[in-house]
This record gives C-alpha cells, sequence and structure tokens, in this order.
C-alpha cells in the first residue's frame, strides 16, 4: 500500500504546477477505492502505511514542512471520509442492486471530503507560507474530486471486477479497440492546437460506457485524462487557443474538461448497470415463475380479456385430462350447468372491481367425470403497455375434500338420527358443567326433553341427590379420564341399572372442553351377564380369541409358569401402517385385512401356540412350552414370512407387512400387564428398527 500511494503521490506531484496543487491528485482516490472495498480492521494499517507514503514524497521532492504535513494530512482524510461515508451508509459497495444508493453516497461525501481537506490544505498554506485561499482551496478541490471520482472508481471497481474488468470472455478485444479509438481521438484532440475539437472525444468514450459498463468508463476516464494533462502540460490542445491565458488558467479548464467527461460517462455506465441488474432480476423472476407454475400440482392459467388462455400449466393435463391445446378458448362447456352461472358471475364482478375472488366449482375430466376444483382469480396489469387488465387463474382438485365435508354433514345427520334411536341418552358437558347436547331418549329417562336441558347445569337438572354422587366422576372427566361406572336408580316403580361412561373433549391445546355422556340401561345385561361371559370369548370378525379370553389363559400360563418354571413367550404384532389402509381403501376392505390377516396368522401356529385379536389391528400369539428365544423367533419369522404375499380385494393387491415385537421370560413374570408391556416396547423397537421385522426381549430375573 505504501509503495502504491508513493508512486501516485510523484506522479500527481509531477502534474502541478510551481506553488500549486496537482493537476489531478490519484493517491487519495486509490486509497478510498482500497478502504471501500476491504474489511474495516485493516483500515487502519493502510491509512498509516498511506500517510507515511504521503509526507515522505512530498518531503523527498522538497515541499516546505507545512505544506508536507498540511497536504499529507488532507489528501489521507479525504479518502478517510469517502470510504466510511460508504461503509456506513451503504455496507457492501459491491451489490449491483444499490448502485444508484452507492453513487448517491460517494458523490455526496466526496465533495464534503474534498471540502473539509481543501480547507485544511488551504489554510496551512495560507498561514505559513503566506498564498491566498482562495486560489490554492479551488484548485486543491478540482484534483481531488478528480481523483476522487475517476481513481476510487477505478481502483473499487478492479478490486471488484479482477479479471472482469478487463472485459466479458469474448468481448475483451472489442473493449482494448474501444480504449484505443479513444485514445487516438483524444490523442488527436490534443496533439493540435488549432480547432477546439474536445467533443470528438466524447463518441469513443459513450461507446465504451454503453459497450462495456463501468470497464469502459474507467479505462475511457483514465486514458483521456492522462493523454490531456500531459498533452497540455507539454503546451499542445484546444486549451492553447486561449489569448492570454495563463498557465492555471488552462489547468482549470483542463480539470473542468477531465470532470465533464466523468459527469457524463459514469451516469450512462451507472444507469446501464442498474438496467442490467433489473433485467437479470426480471429474467430470473420469469424463470422462477415459470418453474413453479410448469411444476405446481395447481392449475395456473393466465387469461386474457377475451377469455383466451395465455398460459396453461402442464399440471392441467393430469388434473383434467385434456390437452393444452383443448383449453386454449374459453370453455364453458367444462363447466357443470349448475356452476356455469357462479363462474360467469364471479369473472364479470372480478373485472369490474378488481377485488380477487375464492370460487368452488365442478369441471368436467376428459373422462366424462366431474371434479370440484377450489379457483383462486385475482385481476393482474396485462404485460403490454395500455392493454386490457388479465387475470390469474389457480384452481386445485378438492374432490376428495367436498366428498369427505358432504360425508361429515351425511354422518353429523346420521349421527344424531343413530343417537336419537339408541337405547341410552348421550350428552355433552361442557367445562361450566353445562349441557350442550343431548339426545332424545334423554326424555324417557331424565324427564326433560333436549330442549329443556340444553343450556342448563347438571345440578340443575339432575338435582342435589344424584349430583353430589356424581361430583367426582365429573371433576375426573374434567381432568382428562375417561371414566365409567355404575349406577341404580328406581323409575317408575321400577329399579335400572344404568352403565355410565364420561368421556373428556380435548381442543387442539390438550385442553380440556368438557366430556360426552353415554348412559345405557344394562339391566337385562345384569341379568344375563354370566350367559354372555361365556359367549364372549371369540372375537366375530376374525374369529380368534378376543381380550378376554386372552386374559384368561394368560392367567393360567402365569400360573403353570410358577408352578413348573418353564419359560414362556409372548408375541405381540400388529399389521404396519393399517391406518393408511383404512384410510385409503374404507373400512370395509380394512376388515377383509384383518380376517386375512387372522387367517395367516392362524395358518402359522402350531397347534399348542394360543393366538388372540386385542383390537384394532393388535394381535398376540401366548407361546408356552418353549426352551429357547429361538422357537419364537423362528415362529415371528413365518408370520412376516406369511404376510409378504399380497392381498387380492377384488382388483386390487394390497401389500401387508406386520412387526413383531417378543417377550422372552425365563424367570418369573410379575404379571400379564407386565408381560404385556414388554412385548408392547419390544414391538415398538421393532417399528423403529424399519417394519417388517422382529425384536426380542429376553427377561432373565423377575419384574419388580
Amino acid at each position: 500500500m505504501a509503495a502504491v500511494i508513493a508512486l501516485c503521490c510523484w506522479i500527481s506531484i509531477l502534474t502541478r504546477q510551481p506553488g500549486s496543487p496537482s493537476t489531478i491528485w490519484i493517491a487519495s482516490g486509490v486509497l478510498a477505492g482500497v478502504l471501500m472495498t476491504s474489511d474495516r480492521s485493516k483500515w487502519r494499517g493502510y491509512v498509516l502505511a498511506a500517510f507515511v507514503a504521503n509526507v515522505l514524497v512530498r518531503a523527498l521532492y522538497g515541499d516546505a514542512w507545512y505544506l508536507v504535513v498540511g497536504r499529507g494530512l488532507a489528501s489521507t482524510l479525504d479518502a478517510l471520509i469517502v470510504a466510511f461515508a460508504l461503509a456506513h451508509y451503504v455496507g457492501d459497495v459491491t451489490d449491483t442492486a444499490r448502485i444508484k444508493h452507492v453513487a448517491r453516497v460517494a458523490t455526496s461525501s466526496t465533495l464534503v471530503a474534498c471540502v473539509l481537506s481543501g480547507t485544511i490544505a488551504a489554510t496551512f498554506q495560507a498561514w505559513f507560507g503566506g498564498s491566498p485561499f482562495g486560489p490554492i482551496f479551488a484548485a486543491w478541490f478540482a484534483s481531488h474530486t478528480l481523483g476522487m471520482v475517476i481513481f476510487a472508481t477505478l481502483t473499487g471497481v478492479a478490486r471488484t471486477l479482477r479479471l472482469r474488468l478487463l472485459g466479458r470472455p469474448g468481448h475483451r478485444i472489442e473493449l482494448l479497440l474501444s480504449i484505443v479509438l479513444t485514445a487516438a481521438t483524444c490523442f488527436a484532440v490534443f496533439a493540435q492546437s488549432r480547432y477546439p475539437l474536445l467533443f470528438l472525444v466524447y463518441p469513443p468514450l459513450l461507446y465504451g460506457a454503453f459497450r462495456h459498463r463501468f470497464s469502459g468508463v474507467v479505462f475511457g476516464v483514465t486514458t483521456v485524462a492522462a493523454i490531456a494533462i500531459f498533452e497540455t502540460l507539454a503546451g499542445h490542445g484546444p486549451f492553447q487557443l486561449i489569448p492570454n491565458a495563463v498557465s492555471t488558467e488552462r489547468i482549470l479548464l483542463l480539470q473542468v474538461f477531465i470532470a465533464s467527461t466523468c459527469m457524463l460517462a459514469l451516469p450512462v455506465a451507472t444507469v446501464l448497470t442498474e438496467r442490467d441488474f433489473l433485467a437479470r432480476r426480471l429474467r430470473e423472476g420469469e424463470r422462477l415463475y415459470r418453474t413453479l407454475a410448469d411444476y405446481s400440482s395447481d392449475l395456473v392459467m393466465r387469461i386474457a380479456a377475451n377469455g383466451h388462455h395465455v398460459y396453461i400449466s402442464p399440471s392441467a393435463k393430469d388434473m383434467l385430462g385434456w390437452d393444452l391445446g383443448e383449453l386454449t378458448r374459453p370453455r364453458l362447456d367444462l363447466v357443470h350447468p349448475e356452476d356455469v352461472a357462479q363462474v360467469v358471475d364471479v369473472l364479470k364482478t372480478l373485472y369490474a372491481t378488481g377485488i380477487s375472488s375464492t370460487m368452488t366449482y365442478r369441471a368436467r375430466h376428459e373422462d366424462g367425470r366431474y371434479i370440484w376444483i377450489e379457483a383462486h382469480v385475482q385481476r393482474v396489469p396485462s404485460n403490454t403497455i395500455g392493454g386490457l387488465p388479465e387475470i390469474i387463474y389457480s384452481g386445485r382438485d378438492v374432490t376428495r375434500r367436498v366428498e369427505a365435508e358432504r360425508a361429515l354433514v351425511e354422518n353429523q345427520r346420521r349421527l344424531r338420527a343413530i343417537t336419537d334411536n339408541l337405547p341410552a341418552f348421550v350428552l355433552h358437558v361442557d367445562v361450566n358443567e353445562i349441557y350442550t347436547f343431548a339426545n332424545a331418549p334423554t326424555y324417557s329417562v331424565m324427564g326433560f326433553g333436549p330442549a329443556e336441558i340444553i343450556g342448563r347445569s347438571v345440578r340443575e337438572v339432575v338435582g342435589e341427590v344424584i349430583y353430589a354422587e356424581i361430583k367426582p366422576q365429573i371433576d375426573r372427566a374434567l381432568h382428562g379420564e375417561t371414566v365409567s361406572f355404575e349406577i341404580e336408580r328406581a323409575f317408575g316403580g321400577q329399579h335400572f341399572h344404568y352403565q355410565s361412561t364420561y368421556v373428556p373433549e380435548f381442543d387442539a391445546d390438550n385442553k380440556v372442553r368438557g366430556f360426552y355422556v353415554m348412559s345405557s340401561d344394562i339391566t337385562q345385561l345384569k341379568r344375563t351377564e354370566q350367559e354372555l361371559s361365556l359367549l364372549a370369548r371369540y372375537d366375530s370378525l376374525t374369529g380368534l380369541a378376543n381380550r378376554f379370553h386372552f386374559n384368561e389363559r394368560v392367567e393360567l400360563a402365569l400360573a403353570r409358569q410358577r408352578r413348573n418354571l418353564q419359560p414362556l413367550a409372548l408375541l405381540y404384532l400388529d399389521i404396519d401402517s393399517f391406518k393408511q389402509i383404512n384410510d385409503r381403501f374404507g373400512h370395509a376392505i380394512g376388515d377383509a385385512v384383518l380376517r386375512e390377516f387372522a387367517q395367516r396368522l392362524k395358518d402359522s401356529l402350531r397347534e399348542t401356540d394360543f393366538a388372540a385379536r386385542l383390537g384394532g389391528d393388535e394381535f398376540v400369539v401366548l407361546v408356552e412350552d418353549v426352551d429357547v428365544p429361538e422357537v419364537p423367533e423362528l415362529i415371528a419369522g413365518k408370520l412376516i414370512a406369511a404376510m409378504q404375499c399380497g392381498i387380492m380385494m377384488g382388483s386390487s393387491e394390497i401389500r401387508v407387512t406386520t412387526s413383531v415385537g417378543i417377550a422372552f421370560c425365563r424367570r418369573l413374570i410379575a404379571s400379564q400387564d407386565e408381560l404385556l408391556r414388554i412385548a408392547d416396547a419390544t414391538l415398538y423397537e421393532a417399528k423403529a428398527a424399519g417394519r417388517n421385522t422382529c425384536r426380542t426381549a429376553i427377561v432373565d430375573e423377575a419384574s419388580p
């Protein structure tokens, strides 16, 4: 840095007239360009090196001490002011998007810095040398402003562009020829002193700015400044035409000429560079928009004022089945007849008011069926100047959602019909113990109709005696616990048994919003409970033992283990991703899959093994008469293999896999709950391992 600044100072000093500042001061511009493109941690070293080099060159040249100190301090200070202003108000000066802001800050800070530094330099020379303040200040301000504008820009652009300063690949010869043309023109203008042909320099300079942006400006202005300065100092050029002009006046005119070249070329390069940036951003935006539209699953269209579709995304083919060419013209014939009026009205209103809207309508698929589309339409300006507004249309297939909503409404209707015809009463109670729902049978049980119950408190409806009895269960339900209990009541001189269940209702934040009450008359059930218990040991869907039967068998197996000290194993298995099967194919298919799964399960077991369905898609296999864990693992392997073959449901094949958790107990186990817990935890390990596999937990010590 010191060497570069020293060289720049020496060159600038050579261009000055005796007793006056230099024609153009290069060093301050170079220092400012380096600082504004460097990390601020390096500024102190750069500024110190520049100041020392500045002072040494002036001293070696023979300047007086007050010129060495005053001008050295001032010419270092103006570069620091410009660099600090750009760092503080702009930040990254290489950001093309902010080039106008960079230009504004750079221009204003240069003027302020050169005024301040000129004041310091002129004051030193006037105070200690007796020179007039005004001419020294004017000459200093002009030379430093020119140096800052030209060489700060040159240095900043050079450090930012590096090799790109030499032009884009393939255009460097053209840049060189542009510089040669500018140099030749400038040399021709300043090699003669007969004609005022300064304006001839501008065309090649502007050509370089148009073709090569800042590279053309930097090289062009530098070339013009160098030739103009040295030719003028040598006594050549148009400025010699001024009669009786002293050298100082010619230097001032030279500075004005160089400044005019900067003021002419720099704004052109700035505007063109910003235009290039905006064009690149526009092209990138169009590319991103096209990518999003082309690869979106939604149907995106741009609709002209005459109804023709200017753009249609490829997803139209997937959604509607029609080729894109068939959709370019208005196709109201594809809209369901019942929805045409709605679509036309929405589009007319949109064109008239500009208020975006969303509509849901049916459109005919190419195969003849209708699908539901939810479309958002918005009016946008035309791409052409003076053109009519257009519409951006974005639609998605919501057939499943509409069908689900209709199914929900139907289900609510069915739910009301079902609950009103249940041989039980169903109610909902909120957190304030106020009834918000009641089905029709509540009248026969409680003596109140639904309209008389809703909006009243539990205490008010049932009375103090019954309320005091059920209050503990209400509190448990409102604390998030499902509560089931039996209660006896006398109605109409008869004694009844009721089974009541309080099921808490949770909101999205898992807070209790209330609870559901389901109570049914179990008087007859109580009378026949024993008989039903004998018939209730097998699952009606699969034919396997149910949970009740399984509990009995496990208790017996644990008792035998305690007597004989023989190992036993429990296999806990379920169907992988069974919920997705239900969601995709429906519960009827899900039930069929459960039946086939249970049949394959039975076919894979030994005669001594006991299989049961606990509920949903959860199954267990109790294995006794086993000495090593390899035996239940072999059984698990057979079960997994048995499920590999797909299950045919009509024309569809459903792939089903199972995960198995094995609890192998060599020692006594505390309870069947502990046994189930171990097997269940091992099942989750198998799930975590990727499903369609098994994991074994070996229990060697008694559970606590």
